[in-house]
């Protein structure tokens, strides 16, 4: 450091005396003891990474240790950091006791970590996030398999996890994904930007017909296990099993819109014949829908040709 703060500092002190430009000497001696510092900053970022890795993985170890970690970084971020009594935080525990012990919550908690640590993964790496993707869909697989026990939290879990306490007591909320979603229940973004982009592959049709039915049923599933039947007006009679009205407008609206985009992706990808007869069939099975006239339009769009065909070349007058 004292050496390019000489370099500096006659740098500064310079232009007093007369002006002169830079020597190549002077810029490879700077760029050198720039790289240094550099070299320096990015050692220490990522000893912080390490470190916040290896707590988070501590906490999403179980529920447990997921809520202690919790605890930890609330009392560093809104009790510590402001200068604030430990009495005050014990009266916070003591009042927040009953969410703290809900298995919900601490679930809740566990998976947030989960996605923090791999959005810190894709983060370090330099590979682009399509190659995240399974990582991606065991997180996303892992929540599902918990849905009945985060039906009370989910909301938690939707926060985007570089905006959480986790991620505010270790100091990385300013760290930025390009293309990657901040919540494990961000599905349209983990499957339009992540997991289907590699899919879309004349080769990889099948596959890519499967992560949508997996995407469609997921979506569903959230919608049918977190709404209630009835509304406040008009609550379902507890004896009564009925659809709620969101689940209901998932059923109604929201579905064949997606089996709709399902083909049109598909088609674009490469099975025209596959897609068109699908499409031309949920035309007829849904004409009653609210964007079917929208639909026909597509398909109309997607049939017609994309370019002018090619001439014939022209033919080579015979030698006379």
């Amino acid at each position: 450091m004292r050496g390019i703060a000489i370099v500096v500092a006659l740098l500064v002190i310079a232009p007093v005396l007369h002006a002169d430009p830079l020597t190549q000497a002077d810029r490879e001696q700077l760029l050198d003891k720039l790289q240094k510092i550099q070299d320096a900053a990015d050692a220490k970022v990522d000893e912080r990474f390490k470190i916040a890795v290896a707590a988070f993985k501590t906490g999403m170890s179980s529920d447990t240790a997921a809520i202690e970690l919790y605890l930890r970084c609330v009392e560093k971020v809104q009790f510590e950091d402001q200068h604030k009594k430990a009495q005050d935080f014990r009266e916070f525990k003591r009042k927040e006791e009953g969410k703290f012990n809900d298995p919900g919550f601490r679930c809740a908690l566990r998976h947030q970590l989960q996605w923090l640590v791999l959005t810190l993964q894709v983060a370090s790496s330099k590979k682009p996030t399509t190659a995240f993707a399974p990582e991606a869909m065991a997180a996303v697989d892992d929540v599902f398999a918990d849905i009945e026990k985060l039906e009370t939290q989910h909301n938690q879990l939707r926060q985007g996890v570089m905006g959480s306490v986790f991620a505010q007591a270790y100091d990385l909320s300013n760290v930025a994904v390009k293309e990657w979603p901040g919540s494990p229940l961000s599905l349209e973004s983990i499957y339009d930007k992540v997991v289907m982009p590699p899919l879309r592959k004349t080769d990889k049709i099948e596959a890519l017909r499967s992560a949508w039915m997996k995407r469609i049923r997921q979506q569903g599933l959230m919608i049918e296990k977190w709404s209630k039947p009835g509304d406040a007006d008009r609550p379902a009679p507890k004896t009564e099993v009925t659809r709620s009205p969101d689940y209901e407008k998932f059923v109604q609206e929201t579905y064949p819109d997606l089996l709709w985009q399902e083909e049109v992706d598909v088609f674009q990808a490469g099975d025209q014949r596959g897609a068109a007869l699908h499409m031309f069939q949920h035309l007829e099975k849904y004409a009653g829908h609210a964007k079917a006239p929208e639909w026909a339009r597509q398909f109309k769009d997607l049939l017609a040709p994309t370019a002018s065909p090619v001439p014939p070349a022209a033919t080579k007058p015979a030698d006379s």
